[in-house]
């Protein structure tokens, strides 16, 4: 989701629950072996570091939210489709097939991955890397869904391996049961490559929802909502809290306005924000690759162009026409 398909960072707070901690024991993955991710990641004197944030395209999806998870409610008023306010063959979001009245819920989803801990973000992120990437080699039940719904969004981010060798390493981290074989033979066997496990982290960073819980943080993963695009004048509001009966977080997804059959639905990826016009363009650059065009930010924009003609223009305007006026009346003295 991006402002072409990911996330906007959302804080949860919630109070502690015996269901709640089983959930998080239940989804929280294996340390990752005796290699700490520091060292996974550690630079060395020939590695290629990546020193710029890449954003790459994900392949196109078109058509209804299908092979959803048990238990996630997605409307069939909404389709994926290609948005012409985004150009481009991959740009993607999320339309109306018919109107929809306000407060019409569409999307009621349980996360599909979810881990709280002290760790750091970028910690988070390669641990549930790990855990999607054990479900592709282990042939995990979920393997189809992650094949169409994670390895399809978005990426973007600064690279998580700066050599091949990391990506070896880290993919050898992932045991085959009752065998000698690890997550680095099934890259050798050609499924998939060093290039694809080098960009599964982009992609869970790119759409991440971020969560707090009793002070700690942490990122869920919701591959349903990834679609929609921003608008600060958004026509569609998303609350994460978390779901005692389903063990886990859900998100929500419901129209704040009346919405007309093929008007595409946008979201606000900083809901709440106060951020002046220049600071909030470099957020959603820097998380996401895209400065915001919307018709509000524009209105900011020519406000503040305003405010500095007034601030400044203005005076200067007045106080050249105070000197004008000075040597006139010294000019007639004169004569």
């Amino acid at each position: 989701m991006r402002c072409a398909g990911s996330c906007c960072a959302t804080a949860v707070r919630m109070a502690s629950t015996p269901a709640m901690k089983r959930s998080m024991a239940v989804a929280v993955p294996s340390t990752l072996g005796s290699k700490s991710v520091s060292s996974i990641t550690s630079s060395s004197s020939n590695a290629l570091v990546c020193s710029t944030r890449t954003f790459a395209k994900p392949s196109a999806v078109q058509g209804p939210i299908t092979n959803s998870k048990e238990g996630t409610y997605v409307s069939t008023e909404i389709i994926v489709d290609m948005s012409q306010a985004l150009g481009g063959q991959y740009a993607r979001g999320m339309f109306a097939k018919r109107d929809m009245a306000y407060g019409r819920e569409i999307l009621n989803i349980p996360a599909f991955l979810m881990y709280i801990g002290d760790e750091p973000q970028r910690e988070q992120v390669l641990i549930l890397t790990k855990e999607v990437f054990s479900k592709l080699v282990l042939n995990h039940p979920d393997k189809k869904f992650i094949e169409a719904r994670i390895l399809t969004m978005a990426s973007g981010g600064f690279s998580y391996f700066t050599r091949e060798r990391d990506v070896q390493e880290f993919a050898e981290t992932v045991k085959i049961p009752n065998s000698f074989k690890t997550g680095a033979d099934y890259l050798q066997a050609g499924e998939y490559g060093t290039f694809d496990l080098q960009k599964l982290p982009l992609i869970l960073d790119f759409n991440r929802w971020d969560v707090e819980y009793r002070g700690r943080k942490g990122i869920c993963i919701f591959p349903e909502a990834q679609y929609f695009n921003h608008q600060c004048d958004a026509n569609v509001e998303i609350s994460i809290s978390y779901s005692k009966s389903k063990e886990n977080f859900v998100l929500s997804a419901r129209t704040i306005k009346p919405i007309q059959a093929g008007e595409e639905l946008f979201i606000n990826y900083l809901p709440g924000n106060t951020l002046p016009l220049s600071r909030l363009s470099l957020a959603l650059r820097k998380r996401w690759g895209f400065e915001c065009t919307c018709v509000v930010c524009k209105s900011r924009a020519i406000g503040a162009v305003t405010v500095i003609f007034v601030a400044v223009c203005l005076p200067f305007a007045i106080f050249m026409r105070s000197v004008y006026v000075a040597r006139m009346d010294s000019k007639q003295r004169g004569l």
